[in-house]
């Protein structure tokens, strides 16, 4: 069978940080792209097309039809994203300007999710140049995303943050600035809703046309449940407010495949959550332990009522196992012991769990050993009920192993390290479940690695060990295929 992906997801690797890059491709134009240079023959498959190209220094400008970019790292990473950008075709070439194609969505305001944004709305002045009036070189524009969402702060205290300042100056310019287009901002209330209902972002059609669409679940410390049309609003442990509870919850579909994202969000930690013995949260180490509001357990009964499993097999629609199915799941709050509580997973029951964690800019032991105990270990759901494990595989972006010449523990088992990930369902699998009429359909998803390791400049950290290829260090590249069963 021939095969070939359009949607991308791309787990960028930005240390203990957050980005995403989700990419609808045209691959008729990056077939275009590679028989126009010279020396280069086309690969028999079309999922080889974007590998292909990106290894033999083919421009994929022009290729994408529509992206999405959530998060951009802490702001020493803000120079990796845009040239990662640039490499698969999302800035179009320019080195400056309007990017219709491109939609940035921000989980919340904690800078290691949303200060590297700053590299995409800002540029460095030459430092040759000089501004109006003789002063120092400073900061300019430099992209304007089509449209940026946001959980606001409407009654909340807005974090005492400089980079927060910032991020809304940059928001300011980009949708204020003098030219033909400007960026729309969608400021999301409580639940993630905008204008009353439920913001879903839209990122055009994938193979026979089948929508991609991303649906926000929960923002700003509220759950919106479509069955009630009702809010549920989650207050702070504490009396500051934790940006970490405001996290923006989305879930990408595209026909039966699902990719669910929670920010970081936190769940109970403990037995009330299902983590029961060594997976329950320590407290005991206080300096790795905090404390979050628990998002988790009212957001896992509405992902099964809102995202019902499949009872009647009908040509034309979406097919799932299991009310709440997705079929990868990033890791919610990097790993952290707070969050990916068993009974989510047990709701989930994600086939691939990828995890964004590292060392730089900060070191928070991410992802914890709890966490990966969970996801090799037995499940139960919410009544108690025994829920198989579904994890094929864990993916994670780095991992530490010695910080300040301290080990880092964490057992990572059969845990792939790649660097940056990139996950891609199957086109001919997804359509011919959305033609199936009869259970028993298989969803087939690719995950490869782009091989490139962090380089560490600190002699007393090390990060998790590496392949060697050609006297160089580099993770595994794969790819490797992953089936689900509708």
């Amino acid at each position: 069978m021939a095969v070939s992906a359009r949607l991308e997801i791309h787990q960028i690797n930005v240390g203990q940080g957050d980005s995403t890059l989700i990419v609808n491709r045209d691959l008729g134009k990056v077939a275009d792209a590679i028989q126009a240079t010279s020396g280069l023959v086309l690969p028999s498959e079309k999922i080889d097309y974007v590998p292909y190209a990106i290894q033999h220094g083919v421009s994929l400008d022009g290729t994408v039809a529509k992206a999405l970019l959530i998060d951009g790292g802490d702001d020493e990473y803000g120079g990796d994203v845009i040239d990662y950008l640039r490499a698969h075709g999302v800035l179009e070439g320019r080195r400056t300007g309007y990017l219709g194609n491109l939609t940035v969505l921000v989980s919340h305001h904690h800078d290691d999710h949303m200060a590297g944004l700053r590299s995409l709305f800002k540029q460095q002045e030459p430092a040759s140049s000089k501004a109006k009036g003789g002063k120092a070189p400073g900061l300019t524009a430099r992209y304007q995303p089509g449209a940026v969402f946001h959980a606001g702060h409407f009654g909340v205290r807005a974090p005492a943050s400089a980079r927060y300042d910032a991020f809304l100056k940059d928001l300011d310019q980009a949708q204020t600035i003098r030219t033909r287009n400007h960026t729309v901002v969608h400021t999301l209330t409580t639940g993630g809703l905008e204008n009353g209902v439920p913001a879903v972002i839209d990122l055009g059609a994938g193979a026979d046309d089948i929508p991609i669409r991303v649906r926000v679940l929960a923002a700003a410390q509220g759950v919106y449940d479509p069955a009630t049309k009702q809010v549920t609003e989650i207050r702070s442990v504490g009396s500051a407010v934790d940006q970490n509870d405001r996290s923006v919850v989305v879930m990408v579909e595209y026909g039966s495949f699902r990719y669910f994202a929670g920010g970081d969000i936190a769940g109970n930690g403990g037995p009330q959550g299902g983590n029961i013995g060594q997976n329950a949260m320590q407290k005991s180490g206080k300096r790795y332990y905090s404390v979050h509001a628990d998002v988790e357990s009212v957001l896992g009964p509405v992902l099964e009522s809102a995202f019902p499993m499949t009872q009647t097999y009908t040509a034309g629609v979406a097919k799932y196992p299991w009310p709440g199915y997705c079929t990868v799941m990033k890791a919610n709050h990097h790993g952290s012991s707070s969050s990916m509580d068993v009974h989510l997973l047990a709701t989930l029951r994600p086939l691939i769990v990828l995890i964004s964690s590292g060392v730089k800019a900060r070191f928070h032991r991410h992802p914890t050993p709890e966490v990966m105990r969970r996801l090799a270990g037995a499940w139960t759901d919410r009544k108690g009920k025994s829920v198989p494990n579904s994890v094929a595989q864990v993916y994670l972006t780095e991992v530490a192993s010695r910080v300040r010449s301290k080990a880092f523990a964490t057992q990572l088992g059969t845990a792939r390290v790649l660097g940056d990930i990139v996950v891609r369902p199957v086109d001919e699998t997804v359509t011919a479940l959305q033609k199936a009429t009869a259970s028993g359909g298989e969803l087939k998803v690719q995950v490869y690695g782009t091989g490139v390791s962090t380089t560490i400049y600190d002699r007393q950290t090390s990060l998790w060990p590496t392949e060697t290829v050609k006297s160089q260090d580099r993770y595994p590249i794969g790819p490797w295929m992953h089936t689900d069963t509708h």
